[in-house]
């Protein structure tokens, strides 16, 4: 029996009676084991940006800066996208666009990285051209950690809910997430 469900025992043994083991049966999958009470030590976090992120949050800042960590952004220009733009526009249009997007990207690279290390954070940036979702998935297993705005790879979309991107992202990484 672990340490957990001692406590638990003790704390709520003459308060529940006969009906414990039946409580502890039915809400035991809610309960933490001792593997996941550790918490993992995060040295390094990789936070994605791309188009439709404007910026990291002031709250966020404030989770991340709990970690002694390397924070690395990386700024991703969906390949799909500049695929489909090549196809569908003259060649000297798609060059353009492109070259708009890095521009944003750059910028958007600098501000954060600025941000962040305002706080004193540490930081490392780069810039792909990539699939916003699998490159994400695959460049996780070296982190500790990923953080995500909740509008990654999601556009204007006017409610506020979380990007399906981020959801698959969550889903299929091994590391812990944030969203912001």
């Amino acid at each position: 029996m672990g340490y957990s469900s001692a406590l638990i025992q003790r704390k709520y043994k003459d308060i529940v009676g006969k009906r414990y083991e039946s409580v502890l049966k039915e809400y035991g999958e809610f309960l933490l084991t001792e593997e996941e009470l550790f918490v993992p030590e995060v040295r390094s976090i990789l936070v994605p940006l791309d188009l439709f992120v404007h910026g990291i949050t002031d709250e966020a800042i404030d989770v991340l800066s709990a970690y002694n960590a390397t924070i690395s952004l990386a700024y991703i220009t969906d390949a799909g996208v500049l695929e489909l733009l090549g196809q569908t526009l003259d060649r000297s249009s798609a060059e353009e666009f492109r070259a708009k997007k890095e521009e944003y990207g750059r910028q958007l690279l600098e501000q954060t990285a600025a941000k962040l290390e305002e706080h004193g954070l540490s930081t490392q940036t780069r810039m792909f051209v990539g699939h916003t979702g699998d490159d994400v998935v695959r460049m996780a297993k070296n982190y500790d950690m990923v953080a995500l705005s909740r509008r990654y790879a999601d556009g204007e979309s006017a409610d506020l809910s979380i990007s399906p991107t981020v959801l698959r992202i969550c889903q299929r990484v091994e590391t812990p997430a944030l969203i912001y």
